[in-house]
């Protein structure tokens, strides 16, 4: 009984110590302007104050009782502090007119020390002279930051003694281009960026029009509402972006024959779209090449420069078609888009018999079941000799009419012939039976 009074009683104390730890806290004042908080390190309870001059400026201290206030300050670390005078009233202590450069603190009874460290950013000015950009040392991909940039870090000392710089920030604007999926296009971004420390030495993402680049700050100078800026002269862009599109035109007819799917291609004769698009102007050249798989590119079907391309593939086996897309210059390329294409082998095969006029949609005119025929010719004959139908295109048939009425049900003859993408030659000679009522009427 008596252990868990006292574990209830020391919570009770930690909570008590915790909630006038809270409640503690520094404010600084002075200067022109209202002074930043650039710093907030909470593993060492300290805060970076920047000031902009150091006029009538001061620390105060609020702590959760009104037990005397301590004050000292350190220069490199806490543990070789000297005391400083303040003024204290009730729970509010102030140092006034501190020196720059150093960490403050006040020590209270019972309250766990934080520190407060003073810097007069105003002693160390920015200098923005000029800004030159170069593209070393890929061009294709970054841009580097150079120039006349002149300023003093900003450090300061942890109470345990670590000398630590506090990281200016600038902001870089320059324009670039922003591919958008759902549209399938570029626009026009603005990029903003934020670097940590002196710009000089930086590199950006290669834009991807013609800029200028703008450096602004640091954001500490923005605070205070002193901030310099600075541009650069028009940057002439030459890294390359493209995105390359391959779609099929022709869809397969109901009576191909069904194979493997393949991503692109399928049964000849294809027909294939190639489409570029790039970041013109800074994209100048575009180069397709087409070439069968077995072969490499030593050994091209197709060489076309442009930004769209329409090809057929009518011959069996598996192709690959890349895209080349160059700089004004030539010194900067994408080579990233490559599609493969399969055509499949040819086949055919003929029905021997349907029923035109009888079940409309259903097995209604006489089609050959088939795959990849770049070449096709039928023909159609009554038991007489005499042609009643021909056709050249293999999607097609024969409805079974003749001057626009259907002809008698029985045996008619057909005459196929047909090349295949594979190159083989089909010469079909054989009957076709109509299957239909006699009292069947004409359209």
């Amino acid at each position: 009984m008596i252990q868990r009074m006292c574990i209830k009683v020391h919570f009770i104390c930690c909570l008590l110590l915790l909630g006038f730890g809270l409640q503690a806290q520094y404010s600084v004042s002075g200067g022109r302007g209202v002074p930043l908080l650039a710093k907030d390190d909470t593993y060492n309870r300290l805060q970076v104050y920047l000031l902009n001059g150091m006029g009538q400026s001061e620390i105060r201290y609020t702590s959760a009782s009104s037990l005397p206030h301590k004050w000292y300050r350190y220069k490199n670390s806490a543990l070789n502090a000297e005391p400083v005078s303040a003024t204290q009233q009730g729970n509010v202590s102030i140092v006034s007119n501190p020196e720059e450069g150093y960490g403050y603190f006040a020590e209270v009874a019972g309250e766990l020390a934080r520190y407060v460290w003073i810097i007069d950013y105003s002693r160390y000015p920015v200098e923005l002279r000029n800004i030159d950009l170069s593209e070393q040392p890929d061009p294709c991909a970054y841009l580097k930051l150079s120039g006349d940039m002149a300023m003093e870090k900003l450090m300061y000392h942890t109470p345990n003694g670590i000398l630590t710089e506090l990281k200016r920030q600038f902001e870089v604007t320059y324009k670039t281009l922003e591919w958008t999926e759902s549209t399938a296009l570029f626009s026009q971004k603005e990029i903003k960026k934020l670097v940590d420390g002196n710009p000089s030495g930086q590199t950006l993402d290669a834009p991807l029009c013609d800029t200028d680049v703008r450096i602004a700050g640091d954001l500490f100078a923005r605070h205070f509402g002193i901030e310099k800026s600075i541009a650069s002269s028009l940057y002439q862009a030459v890294a390359i972006e493209v995105h390359g599109f391959a779609d099929k035109l022709n869809s397969d007819a109901p009576n191909v024959v069904s194979y493997e799917a393949a991503d692109l291609g399928g049964s000849a004769p294809v027909d294939i779209r190639f489409k570029a698009v790039a970041n013109n102007p800074v994209a100048a050249q575009y180069i397709w090449k087409i070439y069968r798989k077995e072969d490499g590119p030593e050994k091209l079907l197709v060489r076309f420069t442009g930004e769209e391309l329409v090809y057929t593939f009518d011959k069996f086996g598996e192709y690959v078609a890349e895209l080349e897309v160059s700089n004004r210059s030539l010194s900067c390329t994408d080579q990233s888009f490559s599609r493969d294409i399969k055509i499949v082998e040819s086949s055919l095969e003929i029905p021997n018999a349907f029923s035109p006029g009888t079940s409309p949609g259903v097995n209604d005119e006489f089609r050959v079941a088939y795959k990849s025929l770049v070449r096709f010719k039928g023909t159609i004959f009554n038991r007489w000799g005499v042609e009643l139908f021909t056709w050249t295109d293999p999607s097609q048939g024969w409805d079974g009419k003749k001057g626009g009425k259907y002809v008698p049900p029985g045996v008619y003859f057909y005459i196929i012939e047909a090349e295949g993408s594979d190159g083989v030659s089909y010469k079909r000679k054989g009957d076709i039976n109509i299957l239909r009522s006699k009292n069947v009427q004409n359209e």
